[in-house]
Order: C-alpha cells, then structure tokens, then sequence
C-alpha cells in the first residue's frame, strides 16, 4: 500500500510539472505592443524560450547581411527612444556559451504614426547599425531562426536566452580599399581585382585596463581572372567579427574570446555554381601580446595559442586544406 501510494503521488507530480511546463507564460514583450524599453548603454538580459510568434510577425528577411527566409520563431520585442540624432548601434548576442542559447534573427523597424517601417533585419551576426532620428521609437524583435536556413537544429526553431543593447557609434570608423596585382604562384598568372569597405570600432577596455575590445562589420569582394582566355571566378564576404572576452594572462598578454558570424566567405565561379559557402558563426580563442597600450598597430600575435572552441553552421572555406592552385587550374585554365 505505501508503495502504491508513492508511486501515485510520483506520478501527480509528474503531471503537476508537465502541466507547468506546457503553460510556462509568454513574456511580457511577447508582442510589439508590450515591447521592454531599452536604455542607452545599458545591457539587458532576456529570455525568450517560452516566446510564441504572433500572426504580424514577419515572414521573410532581405536586410544588410543577406536573405534569411522565415518562419522565425518565440519572438520578443523592445523598442528605444532616441534623444538625439547620431548612429546607433544594436547588439544582441545570443550564442554565449550558456545552454540555452540560439541563433537569432534581429529586425528593427521605425515607429510611424501609421505603424512600422523596416530599416534592417540581420542573422549570423544579428547586430545592426542605422542613422537615428531625435524623437524617432525604434522597435526590435528578436527570433530563433529556422533551421532549414541554419542546418543546425539544436540551436534552431526556437527561442532562449540573450543580451540586447543599444550603443552610440562614438567612435566609429569607416574604411574602405581597391587593390589590383598579378598572382604568380599557380602554374599560370591570373589578375587579381580586390575591393572592401566596413566599419570598426574600439570599445574601451573593461576596470580601466587599456586593451580595447575590437568590433569590425566587413564587406569584400575579390574576382580572379585569366586574361589568357578571359575565365573568372570571384570570392565575397560579409561578416560581424568581435571580440567577446579578454582576460589578462600576466603581465601585457591577454586571452581573447572572439566570434565571426555572417557569411565570411564564399566562391562562386563565372557560371554561378557556388563551389564554397560558409555561413554562420566562429567562437575562437588567441593570446595577444598588447604591450599594455590601446594601440593595435604594435600588438604581437603569441604563435600556436589559436584554437577554435565552436562552431555553428557551415563553413567549407574556413576548414578546406587543400592547394588553391588546384582551385584555380579547374577554374581558369
């Protein structure tokens, strides 16, 4: 009898638990109109695992980094009002080593008097940056995306948990550069046609220590011809690297933390086969000798303390080891 009734009151506490899971309540910015407001500089964690989607959610993304197709996943909203013109910079970083994150998809819109314009949506690095108006309220959702589009289902199709703020760019830079040469280190020489452009910035090193933390949103496009016969082929990449942690070792040496996310790197040959197409996100780790300045131009890289510590999505490019010059002998000669 006393096992039967323990086995029973097992059993309705099982029960209790599952009824409480499955009606674990949404949270209160579970739609635009309960958007969490958002203070400027000040970071905010969330959690969007019980997060449902809303019929006026969007269903579809072509923004800055790229087309990311929905259906989008456990939305959740903030918004923030700007008290000045300037650039403004959204962070939302939702892979952090916890285990409950998720590759997330950020869009930001414009309040309007008539409702919402899109300004931009981002994935594989789903941070953003626009020009903002004084007075103007900026609506965020943040979403787990597919993993139709991700291919890495246990980070997918759902929400969980991340950090968003809301940054002024005070000192951003801009940058861009053409370059033109002859590569002559295959079996023929082909011309080489390089163009970038991108945006960094320098974020001031944390409890007064001068390492500053580095942020570079990049774009680049590089086509490879033969001028013996006229074939081409170009490679192209759109990426969001920053570093994440540093960690004094001792003295002026530091262990980084850093992620690459977007689509860092792909080839693409004159007929549009895609031979390379990575896209997701990088989580790597490096020591650097930073002479115990803010100056990047006299840092010194510590030989074999890079490692790679994770990875999401796919990157053919980034691990391919074999001889280019192969590559290049199929495609021009």
């Amino acid at each position: 009898m006393l096992k039967r009734s323990f086995a029973s009151a097992v059993a309705l506490m099982l029960i209790v638990m599952s009824a409480g899971t499955a009606l674990a309540a949404a949270p209160s910015n579970d739609e635009a109109a309960g958007a969490t407001a958002l203070s400027l500089g000040v970071p905010l964690d969330f959690d969007s695992s019980a997060a449902t989607e809303a019929a006026s959610d969007p269903t579809s993304c072509d923004g800055s980094h790229g087309s990311f197709p929905g259906p989008y996943f456990a939305s959740v909203w903030f918004k923030f009002t700007a008290t000045s013109t300037g650039q403004l910079n959204l962070s939302a970083p939702t892979m952090q080593n916890d285990p409950n994150q998720f590759l997330a998809i950020s869009f930001v819109y414009q309040k309007t008097s008539s409702g919402m314009t899109l300004i931009d949506c981002t994935a594989f690095g789903n941070d953003a940056s626009w020009p903002a108006k004084k007075g103007a309220t900026y609506l965020i959702m943040e979403a787990g995306l597919s993993s139709a589009v991700t291919e890495d289902p246990d980070f997918s199709d759902r929400g969980g948990t991340g950090t968003i703020a809301i940054t002024r760019s005070a000192n951003a830079n801009h940058y861009s550069y053409i370059d033109f040469f002859t590569n002559r280190d295959c079996a023929f020489p082909v011309s080489v046609s390089v163009q970038g452009n991108g945006q960094f910035r320098l974020r001031p090193g944390r409890h007064g220590d001068a390492t500053p933390y580095y942020f570079d949103n990049y774009e680049w496009h590089t086509v490879t011809t033969n001028p013996a016969n006229g074939k081409w082929f170009r490679e192209d990449g759109n990426g969001l690297y920053r570093d994440l942690h540093i960690t004094n070792v001792s003295g002026t040496v530091y262990t980084f933390v850093a992620q690459e996310t977007g689509r860092p790197y792909s080839l693409t040959t004159m007929d549009g086969e895609k031979i390379f197409v990575d896209r997701g996100r990088l989580l790597t780790t490096f020591q650097v000798d930073t002479k115990g300045d803010d100056d990047l131009s006299n840092d010194e890289f510590i030989e074999g303390s890079w490692a790679l510590l994770d990875e999401n999505g796919s990157h053919p490019g980034f691990f391919f080891d074999g001889d280019f010059c192969e590559i290049i002998q199929d495609l021009l000669g």
